[in-house]
């Protein structure tokens, strides 16, 4: 027996020992021979490349017509209905034309048949030659002696293929790929076992699992073995020691980074992570590439996203991403050297254009995601688009939490929420894992349901509903307490709906929500929270700013008042919420309405607006307030006074009582003070206060009262109220008028440039002086500041130079 058969033999024996060794190599079932088939799923997704049969081969498949007529001579009995002593054949498995053959050595009891091949020898249809011949067709590899367990060990540059050696030491950013050939060793014999890789699901963080083609093994010819932390596990007592590497890729047509198009379509897309982005312009890949064309099944078969943890980057910006959950979380150069894989992972140039469509990519990772701060390793859970923290303590309780499923993301994504949301999106459904309670989420606040409404909410299902860490209802890091402002919700159990302001939900009517949320759905909540208020609140928090949707006046909320800012403050320029005026108007009415709470309104008299007139009558009006509730109507009163008299009693005219308007007209008679108050009555049933009273005074009919010294020239005029004009040039002159009671005076006068002045003397006591001297020639009213109140004399005394007019018809007294 020369060398090489010996050990050939070697090789065969390798593998059947090992299956005698561990009893059954695949598993045992009753009165089907040794062996039990295990059968794997073949890779969905194939090159659209065929290798072609082996040039030294002898029939199709599997060399049958040579191998046959050697295995028949070697006493093999082939029967055609006896699968375990078939001729050679195909077992099912294939990877770019090269197909898993057999009987199997090792399991079916075949001969040793050395390959026709010139060079090494090789048994067919051990381990071993399926490695031999895929690098001998692939990579133009000479064959060389290595049992299963030492064909990456006894691989040498010098018989071709340019292939590299990787050790299985779980370095992060390399596993084994499509195409690569892997030793395996087992401690029940020396031979080992090898393989070669036909498809990868391993994600960027390192897990998940190779299909394999597998010669001398399974029925099937196909074997799965999982990675877990970029270290490749084995199967049964079987260890990866290492493998060997194409960096060219040729065996890997597939491969992330390829540009590849289906038969017969334009669109072409990158493939990274395993899945198909779209390419929009070649500009940003420095001009057209290699297109790989494949078949409508093979893209059929593509990832929808790309695996977790790939890493891809902008074409055109350069800002590289990590995925985790199909969507691109940004990664920062600060921590970038912390990622796993980072410098060793590829990184795949992907479409800017695509990135902004969200082709094949998310917005925001799928709920349930699991991912993890590289700068501080607290990890989350995506609900909603937003990563709600889960505590170390709490990880195991999370359904699927572990290590391999988390995805480490750099601090990028935390701090500028590009990819992630601040909170989760309006709608999302999460429980607490402590409490049990479920709620849905609505401007970011977990609002509770009640197991009644539970199944009248839209999309509800308490296995769909995300179990999260009671942490985030206790710290709000990424739950909100209470609802954003401006949230549009409506409780399920009566449909009436409100926008959040505050806190607080205000009641929008169903033709006001055009106005009010333009544009924005409805997230339908339970009446729980209605009830209960746990994050609503009853009313706004003080200092909410509103704005009236249809006057687009600003009201500041305070007690749960919102009272109307009638100037511009700082406190104005802060945002505000749109709300319906209805729930401002309707503030402290029962029912959807009572989210806003009433001040009774304060009137504001606008006249008279001075202290003295000359008139038949005065006009009294007010203005209209913007309150919390809406005013219904007003009450007025009023009281007078003589110049010998003081003011009486209050007077309430009917007609003035319940009064819509905002202004009335007093009767006025010469000398008579008029004082009035008014106040508001509003929709929640209040009565304001009374008003700061405003008091005017008429001037008085001076042609029986009044008394003068000399030098005064006295005319009756009827285009003046009082029917009197009084003149002098004379310094000295006097007016005087008896028995009055005032505190304060005026002259219907006229001014001009030259004209004089008087001292005005209440029981000859000086209380001011009226100067007319003016630019402009007119007649005014021309009134002396209030004083104390006083009775008595008053006389008017000319104090300016002989031949400076006084000139008045009448004197205007206010004894309020």
């Amino acid at each position: 027996m020369t060398r090489q058969s010996i050990v050939l033999s070697r090789g065969r024996r390798n593998f059947a020992a090992g299956v005698a060794a561990i009893g059954l190599l695949v598993g045992t079932l009753a009165g089907a021979g040794p062996a039990l088939a295990v059968t794997t799923i073949a890779p969905s997704v194939t090159a659209n490349v065929s290798v072609g049969l082996p040039s030294w081969w002898a029939g199709s498949p599997c060399d049958a017509t040579r191998w046959n007529k050697l295995a028949l001579a070697a006493g093999w009995p082939i029967r055609t209905t006896n699968i375990a002593t078939m001729g050679s054949h195909p077992l099912g498995a294939s990877y770019l034309g090269v197909p898993v053959c057999g009987p199997r050595p090792g399991i079916d009891g075949s001969p040793d048949i050395l390959w026709a091949r010139p060079g090494w020898g090789e048994s067919e249809w051990e381990c071993v030659e399926l490695a031999q011949r895929f690098m001998a067709q692939f990579y133009g590899v000479s064959a060389y002696g290595a049992n299963g367990g030492y064909v990456v060990d006894n691989y040498r540059t010098a018989y071709g293929g340019n292939l590299v050696r990787y050790y299985n030491t779980g370095a992060a950013g390399i596993t084994p790929t499509p195409g690569d050939i892997i030793s395996m060793l087992t401690p029940l014999n020396p031979w080992g076992h090898t393989v070669v890789v036909a498809a990868s699901t391993v994600d960027g963080n390192g897990n998940g699992a190779l299909t394999l083609l597998s010669q001398n093994d399974t029925s099937g010819g196909w074997r799965t073995i999982n990675v877990v932390n970029w270290k490749v596990q084995g199967f049964n007592t079987f260890t990866v020691k290492d493998w060997l590497h194409d960096p060219a890729g040729r065996a890997n047509p597939l491969a992330d980074g390829t540009f590849v198009r289906v038969t017969g379509q334009a669109q072409v897309y990158r493939l990274a992570g395993g899945a198909p982005i779209p390419v929009t312009d070649w500009t940003q890949f420095g001009g057209l590439q290699q297109i790989t064309t494949i078949a409508a099944a093979q893209f059929d078969g593509f990832n929808a996203y790309p695996n977790n943890g790939t890493y891809i980057k902008d074409a055109m910006t350069g800002q590289t991403y990590r995925m985790a959950g199909g969507a691109p979380e940004g990664v920062g150069t600060a921590d970038a050297a912390k990622l796993p894989g980072w410098g060793k992972a590829p990184v795949i140039a992907i479409d800017h254009n695509a990135l902004l469509a969200d082709a094949h990519l998310r917005p925001y990772p799928a709920d349930r995601t699991f991912v993890c701060n590289v700068s501080d390793m607290n990890c989350y859970q995506i609900a909603g688009g937003a990563p709600l923290l889960v505590p170390l303590a709490d990880q195991p309780k999370i359904a699927g939490w572990s290590s391999r499923s988390v995805t480490i993301l750099s601090d990028y994504e935390f701090t500028t929420f590009t990819h992630l949301r601040p909170t989760p999106a309006d709608g999302t459904y999460i429980c607490d894992l402590t409490t049990t309670g479920c709620y849905r989420t609505a401007g970011g606040a977990p609002m509770l349901i009640s197991p009644t409404d539970a199944a009248k909410l839209p999309g509800w299902s308490a296995t769909a509903a995300i179990k999260t860490s009671h942490w985030e209802f206790v710290n709000f890091q990424h739950l909100r307490a209470y609802p954003n402002n401006g949230t549009y919700i409506c409780n399920v159990t009566d449909a009436s709906c409100y926008v959040t302001a505050g806190g607080a939900p205000l009641y929008v009517r169903s033709g006001a929500a055009a106005s009010v949320v333009p544009g924005q759905a409805p997230v339908t909540l339970s009446g729980a929270e209605f009830a209960n208020f746990t994050h609503l609140r009853p009313r706004p928090a003080n200092g909410t700013l509103l704005t009236s949707a249809q006057t687009g006046l600003l009201f500041a909320t305070s007690g749960g008042v919102a009272y109307n800012m009638t100037k511009t403050t700082t406190l104005a320029l802060a945002p505000s919420v749109k709300v319906d005026q209805g729930a401002i108007d309707n503030a402290g009415l029962l029912g959807p309405w009572n989210h806003l709470a009433s001040a009774a309104a304060s009137v504001t008299i606008l006249s008279p607006s001075t202290r003295l007139m000359v008139g038949k009558a005065a006009l009294v009006s007010w203005v209209r307030p913007v309150a919390s509730s809406a005013v219904t109507g007003y009450d007025i009163r009023y009281r007078t006074t003589t110049p010998s008299t003081r003011l009486g009693a209050w007077n309430y005219p009917a007609v003035w009582q319940g009064f819509t308007g905002n202004h009335v007209w007093a009767a006025m008679k010469p000398g008579m003070t008029l004082c009035v108050q008014v106040r508001a009555h509003n929709r929640a049933g209040q009565t304001g206060a009374w008003s700061s009273a405003r008091c005017v005074g008429n001037v008085v009919d001076m042609r029986s009262s009044a008394i003068t010294s000399y030098a005064w020239h006295i005319a009756n005029v009827t285009n003046t109220y009082s029917g009197v004009l009084y003149s002098t040039n004379t310094k000295g002159s006097w007016w005087q008028l008896r028995n009055v009671g005032l505190d304060r005076v005026g002259l219907v006068a006229r001014v001009c440039l030259q004209c004089g002045a008087v001292r005005v003397l209440v029981n000859n006591v000086q209380v001011g002086v009226i100067n007319l001297s003016a630019p402009t020639p007119q007649w005014v009213i021309v009134s002396l500041p209030p004083f104390a109140y006083r009775t008595g004399t008053l006389k008017l005394v000319v104090i300016s130079p002989n031949n400076h007019p006084v000139q008045f018809t009448g004197v205007a007294i206010s004894s309020a």
